[in-house]
């Protein structure tokens, strides 16, 4: 999916990084692109690490998940908020779903008070429209900051965040070599919120750019369970490198949670 949609686009290379896929996937990459990297399971990070390091010279780097699609307008919205201020690290689009509804693409800092509202699906007892005036409610959300995570809809134009979705995101070259690119620690989820955790300390800025979207398509080659004993793994994982010990020991009993 992604590949068909990154020929529109006004990109310097594609480089695919196939991680052990045990389809045809390479020899249809290698239909788009000659960069394609074979590799083991290494993880995202650490594979996204890989394929940068073939382009040293590279202004910005678009990550793009195989089961993503951008479309140019949208493109052409991450690139000119990247080129409108130089201290933007990282710019993202919004997330829908194939049926258009909207994904969670960025977000405030890590609260594990909403990770356990989200494991034990506070969500799906509360309405949708009740959760959106909930979420959206300026004064509710500053004395309950957990309300953040009941709101998928972005922002309507660019707005500082604390991270962006490493499904799609244009980052600049020099912020990502600054930082040393993504923690290979972090093998899968946490390391863009890690990222850009990063990078904000290193004074740079992150951006989700509201008049730009991309779809997402969920990949299946793992299913439900497995992708979220890997979210909670990634969060442990996060909690460590930067939580209290409270934290740390929080995320690990979440992590024993029935998935």
């Amino acid at each position: 999916m992604s590949l068909g949609s990154l020929r529109e686009l006004p990109v310097a290379d594609i480089v695919v990084v196939d991680n052990a896929s045990s389809d045809d996937s390479v020899e249809l990459a290698a239909r788009y692109t000659p960069h394609v990297i074979r590799s083991s399971n290494v993880g995202f990070g650490k594979a996204i690490n890989a394929a940068v390091e073939q382009f040293p010279n590279a202004e910005a780097y678009l990550l793009l998940n195989p089961d993503a699609a951008l479309t140019p307008e949208s493109y052409a919205e991450l690139v000119r908020a990247l080129q409108d201020d130089a201290k933007i690290g990282v710019v993202a689009p919004q997330m829908r779903y194939a049926d258009g509804e909207p994904g969670i693409s960025a977000g405030p800092d890590v609260s594990l008070a909403k990770e356990w509202l989200a494991a034990l699906r506070v969500d799906h007892m509360v309405p949708d429209r009740v959760k959106r005036g909930l979420a959206r409610s300026q004064r509710l959300r500053s004395r309950l900051p957990m309300l953040d995570y009941l709101d998928k809809g972005g922002p309507a134009a660019a707005a500082d965040v604390a991270w962006v979705s490493g499904f799609c995101m244009l980052v600049r070259a020099t912020a990502f070599r600054e930082i040393n690119g993504f923690d290979p620690s972090f093998f899968l989820y946490f390391e863009d919120v890690d990222l850009c955790r990063r990078l904000r300390d290193a004074g740079w800025r992150v951006v989700s750019v509201g008049t730009a979207w991309a779809m997402h398509r969920e990949s299946t080659s793992t299913s439900a369970v497995g992708k979220n004993r890997l979210y909670r793994s990634g969060l442990v994982a996060y909690c460590d490198k930067y939580g209290t010990a409270m934290d740390k020991f929080s995320a690990r009993a979440l992590r024993r949670l029935p998935l």
